[in-house]
């Protein structure tokens, strides 16, 4: 009889993804710019190896989701980035922002001021971070916010549509978005986790659990079948965008996981969290 042989079910390193480790309010964390680059048709990541923003193109001009920090090398890392992608700084009409971290918010202001854009972010994120407690050793936004979007709205611009999901935990009221994105054509649904790293405190952890439960819902609901980060360590992106810089007609898009694997990757967040609180709460309701 021929031997047989078992055919290995599992051979990924067993590892718990690491969140980024928490910026120093005094500057930011040292990293190597990206090269700019078109993720799909209309989506383009513009940062270093530790943060990115992301410019969604729409009709009507650009969307900009983040904006990276608030320092002048970030105004020109994105000014020039656009240029590099083709696109016009001129044509930004607006920035939403996930939370209200300084390595999100950027320079939002200052795009506002040159450019005309708006700039929207949850009204509860932008009312804690305008009135931060002492014990928060956070930057206040240094702007004013044009409209304030909240979970379950929906933003519309040039016929485009990006769904906000509320996901609170990482920061009081952090935003996360789910919109449609086509590769070369063919149509798919995007979605992006706001605020990454888990919280000290344990009432904010718990609303973290809760977020990651309601992201895979929202997710579910809209049939994301891809995903990018703002934090690209915690999806391999950096190595995704290198097969993106040098891909070849036949290819298939790293960044188009499946509808499985991005319910997965939604639900990834619960056990993130998860395994860093102590009591442990309960598995994850959803599967």
């Amino acid at each position: 009889m021929a031997e047989k042989f078992e055919i290995r079910k599992t051979w990924r390193v067993k590892k718990f993804h690491k969140a980024p480790p928490p910026p120093k309010v005094l500057g930011p964390v040292p990293a190597d710019d990206i090269e700019p680059t078109r993720i799909f048709d209309q989506l383009s990541a513009i940062g270093d190896t530790f943060v990115w923003c992301f410019v969604l193109e729409t009709t009507e001009g650009l969307i900009l989701i983040d904006n990276l920090y608030p320092y002048p090398k970030y105004i020109e890392l994105v000014e020039d980035g656009l240029r590099k992608l083709g696109l016009d700084p001129q044509n930004i009409k607006a920035i939403l922002i996930t939370h209200g971290h300084f390595d999100h918010f950027g320079n939002a202001g200052y795009f506002r001021e040159k450019y005309g854009a708006r700039i929207y972010m949850s009204k509860a994120e932008y009312d804690y971070y305008m009135n931060l407690p002492e014990d928060d050793d956070h930057n206040p936004i240094p702007f004013e916010v044009t409209d304030f979007l909240e979970d379950g709205d929906d933003f519309v611009l040039g016929g485009t549509t990006v769904h906000c999901v509320g996901t609170g935990g990482h920061s009081p009221s952090v935003l996360s978005f789910i919109f449609p994105v086509t590769d070369e054509g063919r149509p798919h649904m995007c979605c992006t986790w706001g605020g990454t790293g888990v919280p000290r405190k344990r009432e904010w952890q718990e609303q973290y659990l809760r977020s990651a439960v309601h992201f895979v819902e929202a997710c579910d609901k809209y049939g994301c079948d891809c995903e990018v980060s703002n934090h690209p360590i915690i999806d391999n992106g950096i190595e995704r965008l290198a097969v993106i810089q040098h891909i070849t007609d036949g290819v298939a898009n790293p960044f188009v996981i499946g509808k499985d694997a991005c319910h997965r990757y939604a639900r990834m967040f619960y056990d993130f969290c998860a395994a860093k609180m102590n009591p442990k709460p309960g598995p994850c309701p959803i599967d």
